[in-house]
This record gives structure tokens, sequence and C-alpha cells, in this order.
């Protein structure tokens, strides 16, 4: 068994455990970016609801009216608050299958030179060995060629 096929086993685990980081670290990255979409989607809602509250209590709005919608923006600040936590989640769980895709890619990449290296080798070897036998069959040839006198 040569050099290169012990290895290709674990060559081939490499590249898988690449390809499923490389899928996670695009779905944290979604993940990231729909949670940043949610949290601005929150803050026009919060800025929509308070320019809505300006306008009712212009007109004028009993207590009661009022007291809910302190109640429910005190819902809406508590859900940016989750919000903002949620990404920062996000953003950690995105960087740490960033690193670890990035950490099996070296590995990976430095696997799959030694294979190379390693196939080189092998033609050299295998060239020196046809060179050899091309040798060795020219020299017979040239001994049991007859002597001219």
């Amino acid at each position: 068994m040569k050099r290169e096929q012990r290895i290709d086993g674990y060559r081939c685990s490499l590249e898988g455990a690449e390809r499923e980081r490389a899928g996670r670290a695009r779905l944290a990255d979604q993940r990231a970016r729909e949670a940043r979409t949610k949290l601005n989607d929150l803050d026009h809602y919060r800025a929509e609801y308070l320019q809505g509250l300006g306008k009712r209590v212009a007109v004028g709005m009993s207590g009661p009216a009022l007291r809910d919608y302190h109640v429910f923006l005190g819902r809406l600040d508590e859900a940016i608050v989750q919000q903002r936590q949620a990404i920062v989640r996000c953003d950690i769980e995105r960087d740490d299958d960033q690193r670890r895709w990035r950490e099996i890619a070296v590995q990976l990449k430095a696997v799959s030179a030694v294979i190379d290296r390693w196939r080189v080798e092998e033609r050299v070897i295998e060239g020196r060995t046809e060179q050899r036998e091309i040798d060795e069959r020219a020299l017979r040839q040239h001994h049991a060629l007859p002597m001219e006198v």
C-alpha cells in the first residue's frame, strides 16, 4: 500500500468535516443576519409605536389607555433586549463555527500538501526505476552485440 493511500481516508474525513463546518458557518451567519433584521424590525416598530403614542396623547388619551401603551412599550423594550442578546449568541456561534472551519481547512491543506509531495516523490522514484531498467536493457543489448574485429 502506498503512503498516500494510508492517509487518504483521513483526508476524506477532513474533506467531509470541512464541508459540514462550512455549512454550519453559513447557517450561523444566516441566523446572525436574521437576528439583526428582527432587531431592526423591533426598533422600527417601537419608533412607530412611540410616534403613535405622541399623536394619541396630543388629541387626548385616557389614563388606562396610556398605562396600556406604557406596559406594551415595556414589553417591546424587553423583546429588544432579548433580541440583542440573541444577536450576541448568534455572533459567538458564527465566529466559533468559522474558526473551526478554518482550522479544519488548514489541516486539510496540510494533509493534501503531504499527499501531493508523496505523489511527486513516487513519480520521481518510478522515473528513476524506469530509467534504471532502460539503462540495464541498453547495457544488456550492448553486451549482446557481437564484437567487430
